[in-house]
């Protein structure tokens, strides 16, 4: 009854499950921060091309036109804004990051409050907080895009279909993918149950604001980067492309390693994430089934728990959404899992057995922190921040490393080859990037054709050989790069880099 009671008082009061969430993200970003502000992360992985992004773009270069890109430009937009405010540097990013976490909480608080969450719905968003929000993410419009698509969950929680229209909307300027889904739901259950002219007149009622704010988005990116830029983004052509080219997919690509991972024991599920990941989302679909039956029978009950049961199915259909159509490789369950959580937590109230079943989830999402926590004290153990790596967070062994890359690179006229990363902007070394990404279904043949003439001109190719993750490693996977590197030779082979030089450069071995 205390829970109850406790529970009771703090769905009363949204700014208090706010201050209470805001603190757990602060307290969780802190505690990765040797993982979310690594090295590699930045200067060869996804983070760090956010930055390469920003700078190719304030050069005039055009996304999705004269560089790979497939998200939406509207996040472009927001960190042209704010890193013209605070500077294109890591920490910037990171900041960015904690804002979008922070509008993340506030929006799954409002959820809490006005669906008026059970000790046990809290008890599980407060558990499986960093896993439905991440300390940081891979690109600001997954950051962008989740921020959005919170916000208006919460609007369509307190009944207000036409601003959550407007949020989903935006969504899919970030990313042309689940915004669209969503707006098509939301349009969908504001129209159900009418018949004839009225639902044409409601459903023009309820586009109205968001055609409004899409037509004024649009205009305003279109000037700021051109119409065949905004033509290529907010149509997921580009990105079903790219799913096709690096073999993501739930079922049957990368994404298999997820819930498959070959090798390990049944017990690894206790301790991962992917355990509480698999089993709320049966219990999720199950109770989403349920939800859609009710909605169903009672028609456009304005009550609660109409309310409650439409945020239910909807977490329900854009997590399947998710799992079908927009899942990538084993790392990107992180992408959506806001709809998870929010999705179960308002599921336990709604009956005897979901409320047990949740208090399992409970304990799943508690022990899946074993993991995470096994992790980030390893990473604070091996990790310190260095000026050899700008402040960034590395292991000894590959400070050192990189200092004798420096070292063997000085004055020389170096560049990096990898798929890509911010090194370029991060060390002043390097020869400044001419593309933001070089992988398979990402780059376009402009992109190749400038790293070639770049490294034509260089003395010096540095390979990220075995650093970071599998994706960010060795030469970008285009015929073009390993015959450009045949007018090189070895240099330096270490445990994480390869340098080659060019024969005829001064400090060659083959010119002594």
């Amino acid at each position: 009854m205390a829970l109850n009671a406790a529970a009771e008082w703090l769905t009363e009061r949204p700014t208090v499950i706010f201050i209470l969430l805001a603190i757990e993200v602060l307290a969780i970003d802190f505690l990765k921060l040797p993982d979310v502000m690594a090295f590699d992360r930045y200067a060869f992985c996804d983070t760090g091309a956010n930055l390469t992004l920003q700078y190719l773009v304030s050069h005039g270069l055009r996304p999705a036109v004269d560089f790979g890109y497939h998200y939406g430009l509207l996040p472009i937009l927001i960190g042209r804004i704010w890193f013209r405010l605070i500077g294109l540097t890591p920490i910037a990013y990171q900041a960015l990051m904690v804002a979008c976490d922070l509008v993340i909480a506030w929006a799954i608080a409002r959820i809490a409050a006005i669906l008026r969450f059970s000790a046990t719905s809290l008890a599980l968003t407060a558990i499986t907080l960093g896993f439905a929000m991440q300390a940081t993410y891979p690109s600001l419009a997954q950051a962008v895009e989740a921020a959005l698509l919170s916000c208006a969950l919460a609007e369509q929680s307190a009944g207000k279909h036409r601003r959550a229209l407007v949020f989903a909307s935006a969504a899919a300027f970030t990313k042309p993918s689940m915004g669209y889904v969503y707006a098509a739901l939301l349009i969908a259950l504001a129209c159900r149950n009418l018949r004839g002219e009225r639902v044409v007149t409601r459903a023009l009622r309820v586009i109205a604001p968001a055609a409004v704010t899409s037509i004024v988005i649009a205009a305003i990116l279109a000037a700021s980067y051109g119409p065949a830029a905004l033509i290529h983004t907010v149509l997921p052509l580009g990105g079903a492309e790219a799913y096709r080219a690096l073999h993501f997919g739930f079922f049957t690509g990368k994404g298999r390693e997820f819930w498959d991972p070959h090798g390990l024991p049944w017990g690894f599920y206790l301790l991962d994430a992917s355990g509480f990941w698999i089993a709320g989302t049966l219990f999720l679909i199950c109770s989403g089934v349920a939800a859609i039956f009710y909605l169903a029978s009672h028609g456009d009950d304005p009550e609660l728990a109409a309310r409650r049961n439409e945020i239910i199915a909807t977490c329900a259909v854009l997590h399947v959404a998710f799992v079908t159509l927009f899942f990538g490789n084993q790392y990107s369950w992180i992408y959506y899992a806001y709809f998870l959580t929010v999705g179960v937590a308002a599921a336990a109230g709604s009956s005897a057995i979901q409320r047990r079943v949740t208090i399992g989830l409970c304990v799943m999402g508690i022990m899946a922190w074993t993991d995470v926590a096994f992790w980030e004290r390893r990473w604070w153990q091996m990790r310190e921040r260095d000026a050899v790596t700008a402040g960034l967070w590395a292991s000894p062994d590959e400070r050192e490393e990189w200092k004798r890359v420096l070292d063997t690179v000085h004055s020389q006229r170096a560049v990096i080859l990898d798929s890509k990363g911010a090194i370029e902007l991060i060390d002043p070394e390097f020869e400044k990037p001419v593309s933001s990404c070089l992988d398979p279904g990402w780059m376009l043949p402009a992109d190749i054709r400038r790293k070639v003439e770049q490294i034509s001109e260089a003395q010096m190719v540095v390979v990220p050989a075995n650093i970071g993750m599998m994706t960010c490693r060795g030469i970008p996977a285009a015929p073009e790069f390993e015959t450009a590197l045949k007018g090189f030779e070895p240099r330096m082979r270490g445990k994480f880099f390869d340098v080659y030089q060019r024969p005829s450069s001064p400090n060659s071995p083959a010119a002594k």
